[in-house]
């Protein structure tokens, strides 16, 4: 269900978007394995993950970071990973900023 927010969000947020430069976004259909270290010394934690692209115009990067750590709330994340222009931005997820609205 939260996958289908996630996706329910990104289309309401960047897919009714008119005008010169259209938003696109696609899911890879299957899981993407991964693993992270919480803290140093500890054992990594092994997860599978779903990655997206969305295109969005320079101006609207922001509404999507915002959009992220929503998710990141929703999906119990402590970070988000974003890829913007080539350049990786981990975003930290805070509890003031929300979740993903049903």
């Amino acid at each position: 269900m939260v996958w289908r927010l996630l996706q329910d969000a990104l289309l309401g947020t960047f897919g009714a978007l008119s005008g010169p430069e259209p938003v696109l976004y696609y899911r890879k259909p299957d899981a993407v394995p991964g693993a992270w270290r919480p803290e140093e010394g500890e054992e990594p934690v092994e997860d599978s993950s779903r990655k997206y692209t969305v295109a969005v115009p320079a101006h609207r990067v922001d509404e999507l970071r915002a959009l992220l750590r929503r998710a990141g709330n929703s999906f119990d994340q402590r970070v988000m990973y974003l890829e913007v222009g080539g350049y990786a931005e981990f975003l930290e997820v805070r509890p003031e900023d929300g979740f993903l609205e049903v």
